[in-house]
């Protein structure tokens, strides 16, 4: 902290501080410990910073947005939640909890440029709309990869009526694990199933390339014993299987035939579990459209893994322009 002198002016009974290049005009600390705050800021929480420089938590805050402006201004990004967003040619969209069953935000990202374009508020249609409609040219955007939600997908039919939506891989994955998992838990209350499936369900939730010989055995030995587990485990591999290797024109056979091998012989938790693939069939055999790129949500999950941890970091953040400011930046991502 620098002490400069005021002066009072007898003539014109004016009071003014003495200059000085260091600090700049009305200010009394460095530029250059203005700049080292604001970037400390960018990868720690306010408090922590405004702790240990002895400074309060709104002078950090104004640190770290006069580091953040320029940044931002870079990528034709905006401290403010107004303005033209850039428009990449793959979009990326996905919600995170900032507070789980209160408050939710919306984040874009451009999957080309593996760049997150916008944290918005909110996630209902209106409020995803309202963040789309701010995308510089609409037209340009050539597909969203998403999750199963019909609520993202309604929002960009609306505003995005020439993009492809893609329903990601790996959640269309995980809906077919769930279904798994509750095959395993209902075998799990069973009197035989207790002890047998104690401890060992990891065995058929992980993929088969990640089972050691030795687990492999174990799998397959539980598998004989309930049939019904193993199967379900057995067509959950099979879909991983179609999405490595099929191509655009044998997607659609290949997942009629594992839907028809669903209702045929799956667990009644997979067979209800069909619902999503009859509601995003068009969507998710969009995915084989843009192979080999493979458009995924994978930029966007890791993003939203990253914010968790900037949240548990903080003990969360009552500042959500602060939050979001982090993730924009992405500093440590």
């Amino acid at each position: 902290m620098l002490y400069k002198r005021r002066f009072w002016c007898l003539r014109c009974h004016k009071a003014f501080t003495e200059s000085d290049s260091a600090c700049g005009r009305y200010k009394r600390t460095t530029v250059r410990l203005r700049e080292e705050i604001g970037k400390q800021a960018c990868s720690r929480p306010i408090m922590h910073v405004a702790t240990r420089y002895e400074v309060g938590p709104r002078f950090v805050q104004g640190c770290l947005e006069t580091v953040a402006r320029p940044q931002l201004a870079r990528s034709g990004l905006s401290l403010e939640e107004s303005g033209p967003l850039p428009t990449p040619r793959h979009l990326g969209i996905d919600e995170f909890a900032r507070r789980k069953g209160h408050r939710y935000d919306t984040i874009l990202c451009d999957l080309d440029a593996r760049q997150v374009l916008e944290v918005s508020a909110g996630r209902k249609k209106d409020e995803v709309a309202s963040v789309l409609e701010r995308l510089s040219d609409c037209d340009a955007v050539e597909a969203v990869s998403m999750d199963m939600s019909t609520t993202f997908r309604e929002a960009v039919q609306l505003c995005l009526p020439k993009a492809r939506i893609v329903a990601d891989h790996f959640h269309v994955i995980q809906h077919v694990n769930k279904a798994l998992n509750k095959v395993l838990a209902r075998w799990a209350k069973t009197e035989e199933g207790k002890q047998a499936l104690e401890g060992q369900r990891h065995l058929f939730l992980r993929n088969q390339e990640d089972l050691s010989a030795e687990e492999e055995q174990s799998r397959a030995t539980l598998a004989a014993v309930f049939p019904e587990i193993g199967q379900a485990w057995q067509l959950k591999e099979v879909l991983r299987s179609w999405y490595a290797m099929a191509c655009a024109s044998t997607a659609a056979a290949g997942l009629d035939s594992w839907i028809a091998a669903v209702k045929g012989g799956g667990p009644k938790e997979l067979r209800q579990a069909l619902s999503a693939f009859r509601n995003w069939r068009q969507e998710i055999l969009a995915f084989f459209d843009f192979l080999p790129t493979r458009l995924s949500n994978g930029f966007v999950e890791g993003k939203n893994n990253r914010t968790k941890a900037l949240m548990r970091q903080g003990y969360g953040y009552r500042n959500r322009r602060h939050l979001r400011l982090r993730i924009l930046l992405g500093v440590g991502t």
